[in-house]
């Protein structure tokens, strides 16, 4: 079933089920509002900051696969102390994936990247809740509690080990959910840009690349050779915001899925599989 106000052929899982097809044809309506106000007055430096956020979103859902198949092969590994790192911060990173996508949220010089986890979890499920009220009351408790387990291992080294951890919610699910959330977004944002925007603004501006592939962390500086490439192609290619099932490139996803992979000639059996392994939680091309 595609939800209303999606016109993209891509397979929903989850989404669709939060409410029924008059509700979510009357949050879509308000949404594209809150896109039009965007849209309607766009610029060269909108069209870079939300093209760079959809980018950054794509990224948010690599990485919650990488880090679920990483959650996988660990569980047949018996390596139980890394679980609820990989289960939280998969989650984590589907969260922030929304906040990227949210026409509400602004990009503040690049510091939207650095949204705290407090704010990226209430952000979130206060986006959720336009479209059912009572899912993302029990989701969030379920990231509470992934959250919790995770400190609960990271700071208070239990001498019981993961005895108390629960395991009775759906992982995949709740994953679903949310990167399909992301995904609606960034349908509306699409078409919205496609209906109101001026193609002379569609340009990536190379402020935004960096604010992107270099951080300082702890007065630390990482650069990223992955992400200036990745975002040149962005510029000589797409110049604009798509939704994230047609801005991810196949090059782009096996790209960050591979460069996890264990090394071989090093004995490291860790891969994370070819890419009909990588569609838990969404259509990776």
């Amino acid at each position: 079933m595609h939800p209303i106000g999606a016109v993209f052929d891509y397979p929903y899982r989850e989404f669709q089920t939060l409410c029924d097809s008059a509700h979510i044809s009357s949050v879509s309506n308000q949404i594209t509002q809150n896109y039009a106000k965007l849209t309607t007055d766009w610029t060269e430096t909108l069209n870079s900051e939300w093209t760079c956020r959809v980018y950054l979103a794509t990224k948010m859902i690599l990485n919650a696969t990488a880090l679920l198949n990483s959650l996988d092969f660990a569980k047949r590994s018996g390596l139980r102390t890394a679980n609820p790192y990989f289960e939280y911060y998969a989650t984590l990173s589907l969260l922030r994936g929304i906040v990227f996508t949210l026409p509400t949220q602004k990009w503040d010089s690049g510091e939207l990247i650095n949204i705290s986890h407090e704010k990226a979890i209430n952000i979130a499920f206060d986006w959720l809740s336009k479209f059912d009220k009572d899912t993302p009351i029990r989701l969030k408790k379920v990231v509470r509690q992934l959250k919790a387990q995770r400190e609960l291992i990271a700071y208070k080294a239990p001498a019981s080990g993961d005895r108390n951890l629960g395991n009775s919610y759906d992982l995949v699910k709740l994953l679903t959910i949310l990167a399909e959330t992301a995904q609606y977004n960034s349908e509306l944002l699409e078409l919205s840009v496609t209906k109101n925007a001026d193609t002379a603004t569609f340009s990536v501006l190379d402020e935004h690349i960096h604010q992107i592939s270099t951080v300082k962390i702890e007065g630390f500086i990482f650069s990223d050779d992955e992400d200036y490439y990745r975002l040149g192609y962005v510029r000589r290619k797409l110049r604009r915001p798509y939704n994230l099932a047609l801005f991810m490139h196949p090059g782009q996803s096996e790209d960050f899925m591979g460069a996890w992979d264990g090394d071989e000639d090093n004995g490291e059996p860790f891969s994370q599989g070819s890419p009909s392994e990588w569609q838990a939680i969404f259509e990776v091309p």
